[in-house]
């Protein structure tokens, strides 16, 4: 039997590891582009060929590291993606590896699966669940999974400070292992360097001499840290523009906040997010029971025998919910940033559920465990069914129906920049109060119904178009030579001009 528990955990490490890069890499280049995503990818590109003005609104790590996946893999978003894919299965490394030692082989393997395998998706109302983008938002060429990465990386190496077996009292200076706190700035100047929301980690930093009571490490740590922090962040400013692109950035983000952003969250529209909309969105992309799974594990943690490590990882997730429950605007992937805290505690709740009063608690901890296989299940599934959906898909669907290139498509249910990277001036919003189009499209955004003139026509003249579903889009191409023309606020059917 003492043979045997190595390899079951060899087994099932290796198990769940190949479970967690398909889900990571598996068709990453067939899923349908995101738009954020043309905005960071043009960015690094642009950024390795020497032009450093794009998209300073957001600082430049993740972009240099977009631009420099480009050079090797070629432009595009795939280079990119494999980027972020990368450091989103590199977070779940992290995670066992500095797990494995408080908490125990289980607990950190439970981490990393967690975090490899289940649900952390787009809202279903903006996307297509075929798409594979609801599935897993970390495969695409977004800043967050780049971010998340190192701000994990950055705290676990500031336990390893703290957590090391100390030296004979004769040979201990306060300079011990200060090199990991070193290395814990520099991975939390890189986090910040590639989206600044992780910056109030520093507090967590902070906090870890303080948790051990090492009041002189606080100095000596906190100056390496320090140090080390500082170089790096100038280090990826300088290329940049250094004190005038952090000034820019917080000049755009500070008026962005302000202003908001108009998202819509359970049936309705807001300008300015209402403080619980990252909650409800972890519930659209994560899922009820991944959800429930996560809290009682959490809850877990806090009650069975809290020490050290789940005040820090608790001391990351409130600081980090906080941070972004008081923010104006709540972009669905958000959440992405503090779910790695949520994962490592509910696994080390689980852990020591296990652990308590066996085998009572243990058969408890594994059925809750087992809640999670099916979404973990279903996120496989999709990803092994990814492809290119939606907008992506429009031209070649209208050259399939005889459609030329130049007639002009009028989109409802969307923004422009929704489907304008795919379609590009050929589409225009119903916004657009003048011109002649060959195509109505009908998407899925709550906040841009079809205007009444457009469903007038559809209804008053339901033989003059043909009608075909594309993923979640509807699309009507106007038969008989006909055109729809936008005259200020009416619509009607006109004969197409000639050529």
């Amino acid at each position: 039997m003492t043979r045997a528990r190595p390899t079951i955990r060899v087994v099932a490490l290796a198990a769940i590891a190949l479970a967690g890069l398909f889900v990571a890499y598996w068709h990453i280049g067939r899923q349908s582009p995101y738009v954020d995503e043309f905005t960071y990818t043009r960015a690094g590109w642009a950024y390795v060929h020497g032009v450093l003005t794009d998209n300073l609104q957001h600082p430049p790590t993740a972009k240099y590291l977009f631009g420099l996946a480009q050079l090797v893999v070629g432009e595009g978003v795939l280079g990119p993606r494999l980027v972020a894919a990368t450091a989103s299965f590199g977070t779940g490394v992290v995670l066992f590896a500095w797990l494995r030692r408080p908490v125990g082989h289980w607990g950190a393997l439970l981490a990393a699966g967690l975090w490899w395998l289940t649900p952390r998706g787009d809202s279903p109302t903006w996307t297509d669940v075929a798409s594979g983008t609801a599935a897993r938002i970390d495969r695409l060429a977004l800043l967050e999974p780049v971010m998340t990465f190192f701000a994990v990386a950055a705290l676990a190496a500031a336990w390893q400070w703290a957590a090391r077996p100390r030296r004979a009292a004769d040979r201990t200076t306060a300079w011990d292992g200060w090199w990991w706190m070193a290395l814990a700035g520099a991975l939390l100047a890189l986090s910040v360097t590639s989206k600044v929301s992780t910056a109030v980690l520093v507090l967590a930093v902070v906090a870890v001499p303080l948790l051990f009571r090492r009041w002189s490490g606080l100095v000596t740590g906190g100056v390496a840290a320090a140090g080390a922090f500082a170089v790096v962040f100038v280090a990826a400013y300088v290329p940049v523009g250094g004190t005038r692109a952090i000034a820019y950035m917080l000049a755009f983000q500070g008026e962005h906040d302000t202003k908001g952003h108009e998202i819509s969250v359970l049936g309705k529209t807001y300008m300015l997010a209402p403080w619980w909309t990252n909650f409800v969105r972890v519930v659209e992309g994560v899922g009820w029971p991944a959800v429930v799974v996560l809290l009682v594990g959490i809850v877990a943690a806090f009650v069975l025998r809290p020490d050290r490590l789940v005040a820090l990882l608790g001391i990351a997730l409130g600081i980090l919910v906080v941070f972004y429950a008081t923010a104006n605007v709540a972009l669905p992937h958000y959440y992405q940033a503090w779910m790695p805290w949520a994962v490592a505690l509910a696994a080390v709740g689980y852990a020591r559920l296990a652990r308590s009063r066996p085998p009572v608690t243990t058969v408890v901890a594994l059925v809750l465990v087992a809640v999670t296989i099916v979404p973990a299940a279903v996120v496989v599934r999709t990803v092994a069914e990814t492809r290119t959906t939606g907008y992506a898909r429009l031209d070649a669907a209208l050259d399939a129906h005889g459609v030329p290139r130049t007639v002009k498509v009028l989109v409802s249910g969307a923004s422009q920049q929704a489907f304008a990277v795919f379609i590009g001036h050929r589409g225009a919003t119903q916004a657009v109060q003048y011109g002649d189009y060959g195509v109505l499209v009908a998407g899925i955004d709550p906040r841009f119904p079809m205007d009444d003139e457009l469903r007038a026509l559809l209804r008053d003249h339901p033989d003059r178009f043909e009608e075909f579903r594309l993923d979640a889009l509807r699309v009507w191409v106007v038969q008989d030579g006909l055109t729809i023309q936008r005259r200020g606020d009416t619509a009607t059917l006109a004969p197409a001009a000639a050529g």
